[in-house]
């Protein structure tokens, strides 16, 4: 593994809050129902790449954000911007003085950690924490803010954008959505020494006994949480960054070779080409799932639409010399 890495004294800090503001764009997290005290965290995942974005994986003592509590927070980060390239390993503490402690490691890998999925790694013990990417340690800490960490904390994984263009990089909102896949996840617990294996999600479903999903913000946060953005699909979590007002990222004059025609009667879309040629459709949800391929020769395409849920929806049609998207509405 080739990596390099940057001590920084630099983090944004966000505050988590229960406030649920009307945020630009929306984002989702998925938070363990019951809290551990230390163990090892070993997780397959595939984050997310685009400037502004974060994927995550956190321990976090629950109501941290609140006046008077001692703050208690371990990250595995990943930074968007750059390809995905950079981990920022975090401890936060304190809080109750107004003054969190936030012991930040940035490390900067040779590839991409949103082309794969790959082991992250986090073992909490009374002494240390250890970080460890596709089994090879990146960093541990064992110093005053690592010690501090004592109380029982939920597991949490998130994917949102950052208000700090300078820490984060600038959105570009035309590369939503984005998504971060958790392809399954290990809890073991830690006595004397040993940690021993609990348990094991797979994600093959959402286990509502095990987890659940945010449908709050926070400071310097772009996204609201929603529970739609996060979602089991072919055996994995994902959790979504979406617009979800993406009429502005779609400034393609699509009339000028293209026409929908939607036929409630019969049930079908039909897809009008003004020129004949060889074309690749999709149709996509608002959570950027593809809920249908065709890939026709000609000028027209008619698209059965009765089995899709009502709602909003993107086409998008694709030829060598044009691309275009279009919202259609499902009723």
């Amino acid at each position: 593994m080739k990596m390099r890495l940057i001590i920084t004294n630099i983090l944004v800090f966000v505050g988590f809050t229960s406030i649920f503001a009307q945020k630009p764009y929306r984002g989702a997290e998925v938070y363990s129902n019951t809290t551990v005290q230390y163990g090892k965290f070993v997780m397959s995942m595939k984050m997310i790449s685009g400037s502004g974005m974060l994927s995550t994986f956190f321990i976090y003592k629950n109501d941290s954000y609140m006046e008077g509590v001692y703050w208690e927070e371990i990250d595995v980060e990943v930074l968007g911007k750059n390809d995905a390239t950079v981990l920022s390993t975090n401890i936060i503490t304190d809080g109750v003085s107004d003054n969190t402690d936030q012991d930040v490691e940035e490390i900067e890998f040779e590839f991409s950690l949103a082309e794969d999925y790959h082991t992250f790694t986090v073992e909490w013990t009374p002494d240390s924490v250890v970080w460890y990417v596709d089994e090879e340690m990146v960093r541990s800490a064992s110093g005053e803010n690592a010690t501090s960490l004592t109380s029982n904390a939920s597991l949490r994984f998130n994917a949102w954008i950052s208000c700090s263009v300078a820490w984060a990089g600038a959105l570009n909102p035309s590369d939503l959505p984005k998504h971060q896949y958790v392809d399954w996840i290990e809890y073991y617990s830690y006595s004397e020494g040993e940690f021993t294996l609990q348990w094991r999600d797979d994600f093959d479903t959402f286990d509502a006994g095990r987890w659940s999903k945010a449908n709050w913000t926070f400071e310097c946060n772009e996204v609201d949480f929603t529970p739609d953005n996060a979602y089991i699909e072919d055996g994995k979590l994902v959790l979504a960054i979406t617009d979800p007002n993406p009429e502005g990222l779609y400034s393609t004059n699509n009339s000028d070779f293209l026409e929908i025609i939607n036929n409630n009667s019969s049930g079908e879309i039909q897809v009008r080409l003004f020129e004949y040629g060889y074309y690749h459709c999709q149709i996509i949800d608002l959570q950027g799932r593809t809920i249908l391929i065709k890939e026709f020769v000609g000028d027209s395409l008619n698209i059965p639409c009765t089995n899709l849920n009502s709602g909003i929806y993107l086409l998008t049609v694709n030829s060598d010399n044009i691309s275009a998207t279009e919202k259609i509405y499902i009723e």
